[in-house]
């Protein structure tokens, strides 16, 4: 009979020290449990912070996106005009200079020399514009 109660003794001691050795492993367990919903408790925090602030630097992007399309629609109109007008311009110096030729042809006319030079001007003017226009369709 000693045996059998040396060996429920022995038992008996086994079996504590597994359940010491179960509560620490349990015990550290919790405790990391713990510190990981902490520390997901912050993240979630951060998340919501960081999404409230790119929720707003997307309102602001959409913002900014509007009024640089309104400006580049307002600046269509304007080049648009300037078109016209180098086109009106271009127009004018070649019908002008159909009335060159026959000035220059012609020099004793009385009074015609400055008028000759001032056109002649226009024509070098016009030709670089056409110039610019003919550089300004190639980048297109």
């Amino acid at each position: 009979m000693t045996f059998v109660h040396l060996g429920v003794f022995l038992l008996a001691v086994s079996f504590a020290i597994f359940a010491i050795y179960l509560c620490i492993v349990l015990s550290r367990i919790s405790g990391l449990l713990t510190t990981v919903g902490s520390t997901v408790n912050r993240m979630v925090d951060k998340t919501d912070v960081t999404i409230k602030e790119l929720e707003l630097t997307i309102v602001e992007a959409r913002t900014s996106a509007t009024d640089v399309q309104m400006k580049l629609d307002a600046l269509n109109n304007v080049a648009a005009t300037a078109k016209n007008l180098g086109d009106t311009a271009y127009t004018a110096t070649q019908s002008v200079h159909g009335m060159v030729k026959t000035f220059a042809e012609q020099p004793d006319l009385p009074g015609t020399k400055p008028f000759i030079g001032l056109i002649q001007l226009a024509e070098f003017a016009s030709s670089l514009l056409s110039t610019w226009k003919k550089a300004e369709n190639v980048t297109k």
